[in-house]
């Protein structure tokens, strides 16, 4: 039997647990007079122009120059974010000399603002004197200076420069390894950072033994139950697949699995995300059957999913009073199976009947008692 290509391409590589995004706040002694001291729980459009009034009156103060640099850059105004950026580099080389470790905090600020700006030959000299200047006053073996390394070669990743980020990358775990020895949690991601290069060109046995060893370190460190655990998992099993070797991709991704549900419920899209992973090995090795069961569970997850999507959608018209449009989301909803649907299919009924469709009411109302009744069977 020919496996189709949809096996292959459902394959989701290194699954990693979504963070939001969170905008800085800050919060101000009084409502009247925001101040830089105490400024945790005001907008950064709110404390916007108080900064640039205090940058108006002392135009060469190196806290207004970077508190307001940091609310631009909430704000998404980078441009100004790095004049404001460039001004305070120049007041610190004149107070402190440009070696000074003065400097290095506003070198890696204006780096990230020259990255976001697609400026990657600027962020490249700033982060490479970033470098410097604590090797020279930290040592060269300072963790320090090992973080630095990794920012210099995660730029080199983003540029697709991968030949220049491996020594980089090698040099920091180094430093890592000299400063906290060979199994110590804070050489992970660097581990993983240095394999992913690797895998990217296609030295997948140089790859392997990083990610085998970054498992091993979380796996003693974390404990058998951890998302780091299961990404260190799912990169290595990966790994695996893309060298055809599903046997001993399989136990990884079974295992990350079982984290993945402990963690998160068997509901969560990354579950499902997790099943496709399994699901696609089960189908290299011909396991069709279970194949198919762990895609109808995926499918199910993201389904219901879909439902919760719709039904607020639907929600959002009703309160505009677009009955027309909530009823188009509402149909859709009731076409997936979500569980518990009574009340959604109740609010559609009342929806029909504003829409002066009796009898379409009449037969959802009769289908939401039906499955209101189902459900309180089902948690007797």
């Amino acid at each position: 039997m020919k496996l189709f290509p949809l096996f292959a391409s459902s394959l989701i590589i290194g699954l990693v647990v979504p963070g939001a995004y969170a905008q800085e706040k800050m919060l101000p002694t009084s409502k009247d007079a925001p101040t830089l001291e105490n400024t945790w729980d005001i907008h950064y459009r709110d404390l916007e122009p108080v900064l640039e009034q205090k940058l108006k009156e002392a135009p060469d103060s190196l806290d207004t120059l970077d508190e307001l640099a940091r609310v631009y850059l909430g704000l998404g105004k980078f441009s100004e974010a790095g004049e404001l950026y460039h001004h305070a580099l120049e007041l610190r080389e004149a107070a402190s000399g440009r070696e000074s470790m003065d400097v290095v905090r506003t070198l890696e600020n204006l780096a990230r603002v020259d990255q976001v700006l697609h400026k990657m030959d600027e962020a490249e000299t700033l982060l490479a004197r970033a470098v410097a200047i604590r090797e020279t006053n930290q040592g060269a073996t300072h963790p320090e200076v090992a973080a630095e390394y990794n920012t210099l070669a995660r730029l080199f990743v983003m540029e697709k420069k991968l030949p220049d980020s491996e020594p980089l990358f090698s040099r920091a775990i180094a430093i890592l390894e000299t400063n906290y020895g060979p199994a110590d949690l804070r050489l992970c991601s660097t581990l993983d950072s240095l394999a992913a290069v690797y895998r990217d060109e296609t030295k997948l046995s140089e790859a392997e033994p990083l990610l085998r060893r970054a498992l091993i370190i979380r796996d003693i460190a974390a404990g058998p139950v951890h998302a780091e655990i299961a990404n260190s998992l799912d990169s290595l099993a990966g790994l695996y697949y893309a060298e055809k070797r599903f046997s001993d991709a399989q136990p990884l991704y079974e295992r990350s699995l079982g984290i993945w549900m402990t963690l998160l419920g068997p509901d969560h899209p990354l579950v499902a995300t997790s099943l496709d992973n399994l699901a696609v090995v089960y189908a290299m090795l011909e396991r069709y059957q279970e194949a198919a069961q762990l895609y109808k569970r995926a499918l199910e997850i993201r389904d219901a999913q879909d439902a919760a999507s719709l039904h607020n959608l639907a929600l959002v018209e009703v309160g505009l009073k677009n009955d027309r449009e909530a009823a188009g989301y509402y149909k859709r909803m009731a076409a997936l199976n979500p569980p518990n649907p009574a009340p959604a299919l109740h609010e559609y009924a009342e929806v029909l009947r504003r829409l002066h469709h009796p009898a379409e009411a009449a037969a959802m109302e009769r289908k939401s008692k039906a499955e209101a009744a189902k459900k309180a069977l089902e948690n007797k």
